[in-house]
Parts: C-alpha cells; structure tokens; sequence
C-alpha cells in the first residue's frame, strides 16, 4: 500500500511540476508581449483607396524582396498581385500563400496560376475564417491593412495598407505565419469558378 501511495505521489508530483513549467513559461510569454519596449519601425508606404493605387504599391514591394515573401490571405483575387509573386518566384524567392479555406473557391483562378507555376499553398480552414491581409517580405518588411487582395479592394472598396521595415514586427508576423501555415492543408490546383 505504501509503494502504490508513492507511486501516486511521484506521478502526481510529475504532473504538477510539468503544469507549474509550462505555466511559468506562458506566463513570462504574456508578460513579455504586454511589457515589451518600442520598437522602432520604418514606414515604407501608406496606400487607400479609393484612389486605386494600391496594388501598384504592392506590386514594387514585391519585385523589390529578395529571399522569400510569404503571404496570409482571406481573399486573393486580384491576378496583377499573382503574376508579380510568379515574377518573383521565378527569379528565386521563396514564394509561399496561406489563404482561409473557406474563401479559397473564389480565389481559384488566381491561386491555381500559382500553383501550376510551383507556388506552395496552403489552406487555413481552423478558424471561423482567416481574415488575415499579410505579406512578409524578407526577414523585416509587413505589409497589412484592411485590403484583401482582391480587384474589389483596388476599385470598389475603401481599403487601406501600411508597409512597414522592422525586423521584430517581421519576426512577430513570422512567427504567426508559421502557426497558421503548420495546420494548413496543402492545396492543389481546382476548377476555376467558370469551368465548374
């Protein structure tokens, strides 16, 4: 009786040290999130629309990046913004798109371009919807706003991007990217709205 009580008691003893390590860890995450310091950030680029312009000023970003650009996108339509990632695709950077499953139907025409130039994507489909509007260039640029990349940001909606040069704010959206792209089911390549 005595063994199996310490035997209780050594498992027991596991388990909560295991629970006060992982809660002292999340609890130095939180405090560092909330307790960071200021981190300097460049602002790039400033985009609304209306006027159109904004894909313009993506598109110069894009063929600017030089190692990987790594997209989240809720809609991604607009096929200006598939061929500049094709462009740069096909001159070396590591080109690779998250997009919410649930939208993905209507992005297919833009999506399946880059697939079949060998483009990774990927389909979020964890979350109610993923409402994300990044793109990652390189180790330090973010660029996000309100516009999805779409024609209808471009010409109909009032949208707005901000383009910003900072390694942390990089390293931050990184580091959410990597989150969301290791539950993204790989997707490959789908009748376009027309052929269906």
């Amino acid at each position: 009786m005595t063994t199996q009580i310490n035997s209780i008691s050594v498992k027991t003893r596991r388990r909560l040290t295991s629970l006060l390590c992982v809660s002292v860890l999340l609890g130095i995450t939180w405090w560092q999130s909330v307790s960071a310091e200021p981190q300097p950030a460049e602002i790039l680029a400033i985009y609304f629309t209306p006027p159109a312009g904004g894909a313009g000023g993506l598109i110069k970003h894009i063929d600017a990046s030089k190692k990987t650009i790594k997209v989240m996108a809720y809609g991604f339509t607009a096929m200006p913004l598939s061929d500049a990632l094709i462009k740069a695709h096909r001159r070396g950077v590591k080109v690779q798109l998250l997009q919410d499953e649930k939208s993905a139907g209507n992005n297919s025409d833009a999506v399946n371009q880059l697939i079949a130039a060998g483009i990774e994507v990927r389909s979020d489909g964890k979350h109610a919807i993923q409402h994300n509007k990044v793109m990652l260039l390189d180790d330090d640029i973010v660029i996000t706003g309100s516009y999805n990349f779409t024609k209808s940001a471009e010409v109909r909606n009032a949208e707005n991007i901000i383009i910003l040069k900072s390694a942390y704010a990089a390293k931050r959206y990184a580091d959410n990217w990597v989150a969301h792209w290791g539950h993204g089911e790989e997707v490959s390549e789908k009748p376009s709205k027309k052929q269906r």
